[in-house]
């Protein structure tokens, strides 16, 4: 999920606050057993403020939030290609498929980029409100805080469907599993649509107070939520794809609102932005790594860049840090 969207969610919860103190070190994780080993590489400098990342092939694609434009990074030589690709006013959030590169602005617009000439797809479609975004071959998903709906644009013709009403506040969306999967992050519970009929499930209660975001994969649906009377506390939960009841152990995890979060290259990978408050001192950002099969924490913080938004992942796990004009790679050998 990305800086914009979880300023809303931060809201939403009602002023949700920077977690307790970190556990440990925030130095490179040990390397977990069974995993592979992560490491964490030379930062790239990414102009602007990037807050989001996508990775399609050998393309690392960012969103630079002020500067109103999608930068590219080659994933191999690991330097910026090309010019910086105007998208509109605040992109937050990006995202690759249907042969096409994906942009959400602060204005409500979705822009398609053709990513073998770079350009941008007009006119934009618009949907009040936008708050996330994701993309398959059933269609791309827009959720709207705003509305508490989601809505489905035919990747091809780029024609708004009809929305479909969810939970309160949906921000993060999605599609894994066969289905459509919406945090209601007001409500604290998670939708499911059937990409086929367009039709929601009753919201599933994941236990929280709040949802922040979601991944697919490795053995179910990963959803970020927060616990405690203020909401100051952060746990991911699996929920099962079948049924999507909650399974297994919950996950605490050392971090603060905003976070971000994905699944790939066996583990499942969790932003933490450091502190938002200046405790003594502020946290520096890092990234936690889950083992799927355990729901476990492994080693210890990998440290990234500061103020890290957008995660994705790749043949590496790459991470957009807003605070100090970065892209961090994270590589995992076998």
């Amino acid at each position: 999920m990305s800086w914009f969207r979880l300023l809303t969610v931060l809201a939403l919860l009602l002023g949700a606050t920077a977690l307790g103190a970190c556990r440990g070190s925030e130095r490179e994780a040990a390397d977990p057993p069974g995993l592979g080993s992560a490491r964490v590489q030379q930062a790239i400098a990414v102009p602007g403020t990037p807050v989001a990342v996508a990775v399609g092939g050998d393309v690392v694609w960012v969103a630079d939030q002020t500067g109103g434009t999608v930068q590219r990074v080659d994933a191999r030589t690991r330097r910026r290609v090309g010019r910086p690709i105007a998208v509109g006013r605040a992109p937050f959030a990006v995202a690759v498929g249907e042969d096409a590169v994906w942009v959400a602005g602060g204005d409500g617009s979705i822009r398609s980029i053709d990513p073998r000439t770079a350009e941008v797809r007009d006119p934009p479609v618009r949907v009040l409100g936008a708050n996330g975004f994701a993309v398959d071959r059933s269609g791309v998903w827009v959720t709207s805080r705003i509305a508490g709906t989601v809505t489905r644009i035919d990747p091809r013709t780029l024609r708004a469907d009809t929305p479909i009403q969810v939970g309160a506040g949906p921000a993060d969306v999605i599609v894994a599993e066969g289905a459509v999967w919406v945090a209601n992050a007001a409500a604290g519970t998670v939708s499911r649509i059937d990409p086929d009929s367009g039709t929601a499930s009753e919201p599933i209660d994941i236990g929280g107070s709040g949802v922040l975001a979601l991944a697919g994969g490795d053995e179910g649906i990963w959803v970020a939520r927060t616990v405690g009377a203020v909401a100051d506390g952060v746990e991911v939960v699996r929920l099962d794809a079948e049924t999507g009841e909650p399974v297994g152990q919950s996950v605490s995890v050392v971090g603060a609102v905003p976070l971000d979060r994905a699944v790939g290259l066996g583990s499942v990978w969790v932003t933490d932005v450091g502190g938002v408050r200046p405790p003594d001192p502020p946290r520096p950002g890092s990234v936690t790594r889950i083992d799927p099969r355990t729901s476990e924490v492994n080693g210890r913080p990998l440290r990234v860049g500061k103020r890290p938004s957008g995660i994705a992942v790749g043949s590496s796990v790459w991470v957009a840090n807003a605070g100090d004009q970065s892209l961090t790679p994270i590589d995992v050998a076998p």
